[in-house]
C-alpha cells in the first residue's frame, strides 16, 4: 500500500509539473519580458541584460528573499496553469458553439452551400466514356472525400469541429434510428473498459488542445496590458497550434464515438431487452430503443 501511494504521489507530482508549472513558468518569463521591455523597446537586449543583472545582484546575499521569490514564482506558475485550465472549457464551447443566430447564420449557410455542391457532385457522378470501373470508383471516392472534408453530414454549426460531433448523431440516427443523445449514457455503461479508455484518451487530447489555445489567450492578455507586441505573436501562434490539435482530436473523438455506436449498439439493445433482427440493430430496433430511453420526453 505504501509503495502504491508513493507511486501515485510521484505520478501526480510529474503531472503537476508538466501540465501546470512548466507552462506557467514559460508564461511568467514572457510576462517578465513584457513588463521590462514594454512597447517602446520590444527587442532591446542590452537593456534587458542590464535589468536582469541589476535584479540578480539585488538578491545576492539574501537567502530569505531568494526563497520567497522562488515560492512566489512557483505559486504564480501554478496560478497561471489553473487559469489556463479554467479557460479550456470556454475554448471548447467556442469551438463547438452554435453562436448567436444572426452572426452564425451566414457561416452556416456558406458551409451548407459548399457541402450541398460537393454532395450533388458526388451523387450525380457517372462513369465517363471509356473510363474503367476502378477509375470511376476512385474518382467518386475523391468526390466523397471532398464533401466529407467539409462535414460528414449537412452542416448545422458555424465551425468544422461542431459539425464533426453533430454528424455522429445524425449518421447514427439515419443508420440505426437511435437518438445518440438519449442513448449515450446507457451505451457508456455497456461498453468494455478498453473502449472507455480510448474515448477518454480522445477526450483528454481535446482538452489538452483547448488548454494550449487557452495559454494563447493569456499571452494575448499580456500583450493587451503591457503593449509588448511579441506577446501577441506568441499568443496567436499558440492559439493556432491549439486549434490545429483540437481539430485533430475532434476528428478522432468523432470517429471513436461513431465506432462505439456501430460496435456496441447490439449490446445496448440486449441490455434493454429489445429484440434484435437477426442479431443486428435495424431502424425498427433503433426506434424502439429511442422511444424506450426518451420515456415520452
Amino acid at each position: 500500500m505504501t509503495g502504491f501511494l508513493s507511486s501515485l504521489g510521484q505520478k501526480l507530482a510529474e503531472r503537476w509539473l508538466t501540465v501546470l508549472v512548466l507552462p506557467g513558468a514559460l508564461f511568467e518569463g514572457v510576462l517578465w519580458l513584457a513588463a521590462v521591455l514594454g512597447h517602446r523597446r520590444p527587442w532591446d537586449v542590452p537593456f534587458l541584460a542590464a535589468r536582469a543583472t541589476a535584479q540578480t545582484r539585488a538578491l545576492d546575499g539574501e537567502p530569505v528573499a531568494q526563497a520567497l521569490l522562488l515560492v512566489a514564482l512557483l505559486l504564480g506558475a501554478f496560478g497561471a496553469g489553473l487559469a489556463a485550465n479554467a479557460l479550456a472549457g470556454p475554448v471548447v464551447r467556442c469551438w463547438f458553439a452554435r453562436g448567436p443566430r444572426r452572426l452564425a447564420r451566414p457561416l452556416v449557410e456558406r458551409r451548407r452551400r459548399r457541402w450541398d455542391d460537393a454532395h450533388r457532385a458526388y451523387e450525380s457522378a457517372t462513369a465517363a466514356e471509356g473510363e474503367s470501373t476502378a477509375d470511376f470508383e476512385r474518382r467518386r471516392g475523391e468526390l466523397a472525400a471532398r464533401r466529407n472534408a467539409i462535414a460528414l453530414a449537412r452542416p448545422f454549426r458555424p465551425t468544422w469541429m461542431g459539425d464533426q460531433l453533430d454528424a455522429v448523431a445524425v449518421r447514427v440516427r439515419n443508420r440505426y434510428g437511435i437518438d445518440l443523445d438519449a442513448a449515450w449514457p446507457r451505451l457508456w455503461l455497456v461498453v468494455p473498459d478498453h473502449a472507455r479508455t480510448t474515448i477518454g484518451d480522445a477526450r483528454a487530447a481535446l482538452t489538452g488542445a483547448a488548454t494550449t489555445a487557452a495559454w494563447g489567450v493569456l499571452y494575448l492578455a499580456v500583450a493587451a496590458v503591457t503593449l509588448w507586441w511579441p506577446a501577441a505573436l506568441v499568443g496567436v501562434v499558440t492559439i493556432a497550434v491549439g486549434h490545429r490539435r483540437g481539430r485533430s482530436a475532434t476528428g478522432t473523438l468523432a470517429q471513436v464515438c461513431e465506432a462505439t455506436a456501430d460496435l456496441y449498439g447490439a449490446e445496448l439493445a440486449r441490455a434493454l431487452n429489445v429484440p434484435l433482427a437477426d442479431g443486428k440493430v435495424t431502424q425498427r430496433v433503433g426506434f424502439t430503443i429511442t422511444e424506450l430511453l426518451r420515456k415520452g420526453a
